[in-house]
């Protein structure tokens, strides 16, 4: 069990390092090139004073040296807990998307995109990494084409909604942490281990950056960071086989992605619903995502950081309860997480009507 430990958290462990220190450079050349987000630039947008970017190819330098470091140090102690050796394809697909999309997100940081060619440039990159890595809905595997064109829409959707996410200091990559533990979680429940360490190895990453990017954020990720972020996240919940959908478990499983990128999605839906409501259109930018409508019930920065990361951690945890309980507990866990969603739209919803 020591060996086993070590095995995970030593590349986990480069990587936090890796990640602090590049982040801290990023800072620092980002400021030298005026490569800075603005306030005022977009609707969206809450800070006061420019923000350097660089924050998603610091933590893109972190990861790719902790995955060096897996590839170089095999796991010895490699013995599933629940039998038979988990088999999730290819990654090298999935990495390569990931940079594709981190090419677009920091051309989209230099010079922005119209939201449809960005768009459109993710459909396409998702299109050729769905196949490539064998990705797609294990439910649908019977009926090819849906069993892929389903992993590319959630591909795609997952991907817009952690970018989508990115509205608030310290609140994508927090959000994105806490789905990346659930991962991991299902992973050593698994016993796919060489799946564990790459999601802490993730969560490194992450946690070197957001030393950095708490509130008052000294540094963003910007697109560059938080479109292979979600793409990734994406990616992990349809290549992992912790919801199974044959014989054992709830047929409910097959929700557990949802529940683990619940907040990004919960997000992605109510400012289409409002955009469409007020006539607007859905891809401009607006406050009415959670981190604006939490600061509108009165809440600081920290606070309103710290309820969005509650929130995602008792939505996400369900996914985990989902993967081997029955049909009457699976019902229960999505009744707790649509009484959740209630309670916080009744909240949002009072305070648009009487604030």
């Amino acid at each position: 069990m020591a060996a086993m430990i070590e095995e995970l958290l030593w590349p986990a462990g480069v990587t936090l390092g890796v990640s602090l220190v590049s982040t801290r450079v990023a800072m620092w050349v980002a400021g030298k090139l005026q490569f800075l987000d603005r306030p005022g630039g977009e609707a969206h947008k809450q800070q006061v004073a420019a923000v350097p970017y660089g924050g998603g190819l610091a933590m893109t330098v972190a990861i790719i040296i902790g995955l060096v470091v897996i590839h170089d140090q095999p796991l010895i102690t490699n013995v599933p807990l629940e039998g038979g050796s988990p088999d999730h394809g290819s990654l090298l697909p999935i990495y390569l998307g990931a940079l594709a999309l981190l090419a677009v997100g920091w051309y989209d940081d230099l010079r922005p995109l119209r939201p449809w060619v960005k768009l459109a440039a993710q459909a396409l990159i998702a299109a050729a990494v769905v196949p490539a890595a064998g990705l797609g809905i294990d439910s649908l595997r019977q009926y090819p084409p849906l069993y892929y064109g389903a992993a590319w829409a959630w591909l795609v959707l997952v991907s817009n909604a952690y970018n989508l996410l990115d509205h608030a200091d310290g609140l994508c990559a927090s959000v994105a942490c806490v789905s990346a533990l659930v991962l991991f979680s299902g992973g050593i429940m698994s016993g796919d281990l060489e799946f564990a360490r790459w999601c802490l190895v993730l969560i490194a990453g992450l946690i070197g950056f957001l030393a950095w990017n708490l509130p008052p954020a000294r540094i963003y990720m910007g697109d560059a960071g938080s479109l292979p972020l979600g793409f990734l996240i994406g990616a992990g919940t349809l290549s992992v086989t912790f919801w199974p959908s044959g014989e054992s478990g709830s047929p409910l499983a097959i929700l557990s992605p949802v529940l683990i990128t619940a907040l990004p999605l919960f997000d992605t839906a109510t400012v289409v619903v409002k955009r469409l409501a007020r006539h607007q259109p859905i891809m401009q930018g607006d406050r009415n995502h959670i981190s604006h409508r939490l600061r509108r019930l009165g809440l600081t920065p920290r606070r309103s950081l710290l309820t969005a990361i509650l929130l995602q951690v008792a939505l996400a945890a369900g996914a985990l309860q989902l993967r081997t309980e029955s049909l009457l507990t699976g019902m229960v866990v999505i009744a707790q997480s649509l009484a959740i969603f209630v309670v916080v739209v009744f909240l949002e919803t009072t305070r648009d009507h009487h604030g």
